[in-house]
């Protein structure tokens, strides 16, 4: 099992979370306490979910960007028989 260190921040305790957790700068992590086995469960999903789907939602809108139109494409590719497919 590895470790994190915990260190005085201002008048709190705080820890530096490894980068390859994802963790950024202001996200809000969730966690309970177990009491009875003396852990805290600290619940990354939250923060996945949030990352994934900010990445989802620019490549969505590079996406848009970046895509032709049919008439786009029959200037294009037309040479290539794109005005002559059948559905």
């Amino acid at each position: 099992m590895k470790e994190l260190k915990v260190r005085k921040i201002g008048n709190s305790l705080g820890s530096i979370f490894p980068k390859d957790w994802g963790v950024e700068n202001g996200a809000k992590l969730e966690y309970k306490v177990d009491q009875q086995h003396h852990k805290v469960i600290i619940d990354l999903n939250s923060t996945a979910v949030k990352h994934d789907r900010e990445l989802i939602e620019k490549s969505f809108a590079e996406f848009d960007k970046k895509s032709l139109t049919e008439q786009d494409m029959q200037a294009k590719f037309g040479k290539y028989g794109w005005d002559n497919v059948s559905n």
